[in-house]
């Protein structure tokens, strides 16, 4: 199926205000070398990231529930912290250390739930490791009766060798929650699901889905490539897709928004996502987070996503259909090696 939509874009300039606010995204480069740096959506400000769980040799992760899973080299330990520029201190909730190696700076971290959520019960925490580190999935209990260690469950990505290599298939492709379950993008036909049973290791499956259609472009022989973004709002998932003129990834055709009908097992499109801003890094399968929009000085029904092509932030209007481009004074830095992380509410 083939879709065609016209787009409006414009383009605008911002300052710098001197201190962040949240929602952020942090482009970290997993070294010492560069130091990562912090860029406040609203507040368009961008500067050094002063954060102390973000600074040194430590890891972090951040997921969609505001909490970000930390692991220091010092002394093995993880730990969920809550960043809030607000707070003098930020919320601290200890888990079992992580012994060296730790999982690789591109691995992918998910909650089932919140970790203080009424009724003690907690939740899993699951890390899962990036395409080029192979099938390693890490998993322990946040909150409630904290498990005594983290698990460790390995899975065949797929490949292959020599004549029989083939795609890869990586649980931190698009890896997110939604009510209690897990899921990634194991093809463009396949949802993957990942279960926790009370005791045991990970179950891995798949549910068939219909393709997010495709988009006709005028003037360019096929479909527009797609970079896609997935993202849980009030218990429902959606993908973003980034369309652009062929392999012209400094031309964008359209964004659209669409609801996965796991049901009826297709994507929906949709006009609007009501007072929220849907944000979103780089890449082939970028990390998705939302927050409410007017609360925090965001575009309403809207999608902020990063280009690693141009370096600029790109602001989509969903119900209008325009787009606004903005230069955040990224040009000297070279985002395309940097991990792009969203730190939200």
């Amino acid at each position: 199926m083939c879709q065609s939509r016209d787009m409006a874009t414009s383009s605008s300039s911002t300052s710098s205000p001197p201190a962040p606010t949240l929602p952020c995204l942090v482009f970290d480069y997993g070294d010492d070398q560069n130091p990562a740096t912090l860029f406040s959506v609203s507040g368009a400000a961008r500067r050094a990231c002063e954060i102390e769980e973000l600074r040194g040799k430590r890891r972090s992760w951040p997921t969609a529930h505001g909490w970000v899973l930390a692991w220091d080299p010092d002394t093995t330990a993880t730990f969920l912290w809550k960043w809030d520029p607000r707070a003098a201190a930020a919320d601290r909730i200890p888990l079992p250390a992580l012994p060296q190696p730790p999982p690789p700076w591109r691995s992918v971290c998910a909650l089932s739930g919140s970790p203080t959520a009424a009724g003690g019960a907690g939740c899993t925490v699951l890390l899962a490791a990036p395409p080029e580190s192979g099938g390693v999935l890490w998993y322990c209990h946040a909150g409630g009766a904290a498990a005594p260690a983290w698990g460790r469950h390995e899975y065949d990505p797929g490949g292959g060798d020599g004549a029989e290599k083939g795609p890869y298939m990586s649980c931190s492709i698009g890896l997110v929650s939604c009510r209690g379950r897990f899921y990634y993008c194991h093809s463009p036909t396949e949802c993957g699901v990942i279960d926790f049973s009370p005791a045991g290791p990970p179950a891995l499956g798949t549910v068939p889905m219909e393709s997010v259609p495709l988009l006709c472009v005028e003037g360019c022989a096929g479909a527009a490539a797609d970079m896609s973004t997935v993202v849980e709002i009030d218990g429902e998932l959606y993908v973003v897709s980034v369309f652009f003129h062929g392999t012209d990834f400094d031309t964008v055709a359209d964004v659209g928004v669409y609801r996965k009908d796991l049901g009826r097992r297709e994507h929906v499109r949709v006009e609007s996502i009501g007072d929220r801003a849907i944000l979103a890094g780089s890449g082939g399968r970028s990390l998705g987070r939302w927050c409410p929009a007017t609360e925090f000085g965001l575009l309403p029904n809207s999608v902020y996503w990063m280009s690693a092509f141009d370096r600029r932030l790109h602001v989509f209007d969903i119900e209008l259909g325009t787009e606004q481009v903005r230069d955040i004074a990224m040009a000297v830095l070279d985002i395309s090696s940097a991990s792009i992380n969203i730190y939200t509410n």
